[in-house]
């Protein structure tokens, strides 16, 4: 027979293990739906995120042993490692492939191997009949934990400064794909990431059954919000914000008409002669840089005479979608946009809709 607060405790697991395994399944199950062909593009990340949510399913005996305290250790174990692993792989995972970072691979392999021989060594401990942890064994399984979780920290803390610093770089610079980088996004998961290590520590730390309970229903309320968040794709940013960042130009500055007729002639050499249009990542401090002009120049130029930096980058890669959609009459919307500088279908159909006006 359970006491009340081993009863709470159960269904508190039972409930967090429950809202990981939805987590993980409905982002395995959109291998089937209509982004399946781009996967890796509309939910960067996505295997990261199945393999981190199934492997809370190491808590199952807990729901069955509540009052068993090799269980209870495998908990507190799996909530001192799952929550800064959590978010440094899904942090690393998913804005790695955003900003095409190369790097991110290895943190994440070697996260991964540790965590799970961490957390299968104790989840074989938990099955074992008989206490196991107790002595100088449980001394040296929770020091090795927490020496792991604070390498997980610094993993996080790496990740927070990469997503972090392209926040800051988003800010000042302008992008010629409106989705280069889901900015909003990324703000409120940083959130959700910070809310849910603090949680889950202050949870491991008390570890009392009424504290573990609690904590675990935040931190299933937290997965929920996470859930939702990863229903839809977020390589978007709204509207206005693109008009304020990407077509007005920084300052006004009057240049002669011969000074500017010289910076169109460089500006055009770069985009029009050598296609830097299909670049998909082309910024206006990119084309600055290869034009070897003055961004602030470049956005005056092109706000005078070609409506902006969207405006100008993105008429060139239309006209190229219809003259590559000509040439290639089996060509789906995805392969046109993606051969015509457009990072997604997405951008295709934006560009198209607000160059129309």
């Amino acid at each position: 027979m359970f006491t009340t607060s081993e009863h709470i405790l159960s269904v508190s697991v039972a409930v967090y293990v429950t809202v990981c395994l939805v987590v993980a399944i409905l982002r395995w199950g959109h291998k089937c739906g209509p982004y399946a062909s781009h996967m890796d593009y509309y939910y960067p990340g996505w295997r990261t995120v199945v393999f981190s949510f199934l492997s809370i399913v190491n808590l199952i005996p807990v729901i069955f042993m509540p009052g068993d305290t090799d269980c209870v250790y495998l908990l507190r174990m799996v909530l001192l490692l799952s929550s800064p692993f959590l978010c440094a792989v899904l942090i690393f995972s998913y804005f790695g492939r955003v900003l095409k970072v190369r790097w991110w691979r290895k943190p994440i392999i070697a996260l991964s191997f540790t965590y799970v021989l961490m957390t299968g060594t104790a989840l074989v401990l938990a099955l074992v009949p008989g206490t196991q942890l107790q002595g100088g064994l449980l001394v040296g399984f929770f020091v090795t934990g927490t020496a792991l979780a604070l390498i997980y920290l610094a993993g996080f803390i790496l990740a927070l400064r990469l997503v972090l610093r392209a926040i800051q770089r988003f800010s000042d610079e302008n992008y010629s794909n409106p989705d280069d980088f889901p900015k909003q996004y990324a703000e409120s998961i940083l959130i959700i990431a910070v809310l849910h290590l603090v949680m889950s520590w202050s949870t491991t730390i008390n570890g009392a059954p009424w504290a573990l309970s609690f904590g675990l229903f935040i931190l299933s309320v937290l997965s929920i919000i996470f859930l939702i968040g990863i229903l839809s794709p977020h390589r978007a940013v709204e509207v206005a914000q693109l008009e304020a960042e990407v077509l007005a130009p920084k300052e006004e500055m009057a240049l002669p008409h011969e000074k500017e007729e010289e910076l169109l002639q460089r500006i055009r050499e770069q985009v029009e002669e050598k296609e830097a249009f299909l670049d998909s990542h082309l910024s206006l401090a990119g084309l600055s840089q290869s034009c070897g002009i003055n961004r602030t120049y470049v956005s005056a130029v092109l706000s005078g005479y070609k409506g902006g930096f969207f405006a100008y980058i993105n008429s060139f890669r239309l006209a190229y979608a219809e003259k590559y959609r000509a040439e290639h009459p089996q060509a789906d919307v995805d392969e046109v946009a993606l051969n015509s500088g457009f990072n997604s279908r997405q951008s295709y159909y934006n560009a198209k809709k607000r160059l129309a006006k």
